[in-house]
């Protein structure tokens, strides 16, 4: 009969994976190493199959060594992008999206950069960004979109910067009509909004706006999809 594992290993297992985070390795793996309902993880390492999708290439991407021996996909600011015909959140109440990425010194010609966009072109009505901006002290913070036939919010805190050329993870979180946004694991800015369910024939474009336009400089290595 096998023994059961005393509950102190499982909490020391914790405050390790705790350790970790905060001392700015990624977590995204232990996250996403185990299968869970309602997760999907692209891995943005490929031009011709992300997530089994075969996205539109614009402009020239290219994949590079993402320097922990995975490949990611880099941008070059100036009319680099992906599109992917398809939504990930699609008939979801709540959802997170979460981008691992490492933004490059882009100031000031890319101040605002539009990574993440999931919209049905035939509804601009509805609509999610996730989008950066740069200061002229070699840093960015955060900025979410969403937009609905009723309302729409951008959540942004200028004060809340972080360092370009490093890696780090940014994630909208919708859940029971707030919306939140979070830079490495930590909460930051907040609001409210009813959504709207964005169509499932939308489509999610990586690396610029949807329109071709704000575009982002700097690597993306994975985008997660969590729904419910």
């Amino acid at each position: 009969m096998k023994s059961k594992q005393p509950w102190w290993m499982n909490a020391a297992a914790g405050v390790m994976l705790g350790v970790l985070c905060l001392s700015g390795i990624s977590c995204s793996n232990f996250r996403t190493q185990a299968s869970q309902p309602g997760v999907k993880v692209w891995q943005v390492n490929s031009l011709t199959s992300i997530a089994g999708y075969q996205p539109t290439v614009i402009g020239n991407p290219k994949v590079i060594d993402a320097g922990t021996h995975e490949l990611a996909i880099a941008f070059d600011g100036i009319d680099d992008g992906l599109l992917i015909n398809s939504n990930p959140i699609a008939g979801a109440e709540d959802f997170e999206i979460e981008v691992e990425f490492k933004p490059y010194t882009g100031y000031p010609d890319n101040i605002e950069q539009r990574f993440l966009h999931i919209q049905d072109p035939a509804n601009p009505d509805r609509r999610i960004l996730i989008e950066l901006r740069l200061n002229n002290r070699q840093q960015w913070y955060a900025d979410f979109f969403m937009r609905t036939e009723n309302a729409s919010i951008t959540l942004i805190d200028s004060t809340k910067t972080h360092p370009v050329d490093e890696w780090a993870t940014i994630k909208l979180h919708y859940s029971r009509g707030q919306m939140k946004g979070f830079v490495n694991g930590l909460e930051e800015v907040s609001g409210e909004i009813t959504y709207l369910p964005i169509s499932p024939s939308a489509s999610t474009s990586i690396g610029t706006r949807m329109d071709k336009r704000s575009w982002f400089k700097g690597t993306i290595k994975t985008v997660r999809f969590s729904t419910k």
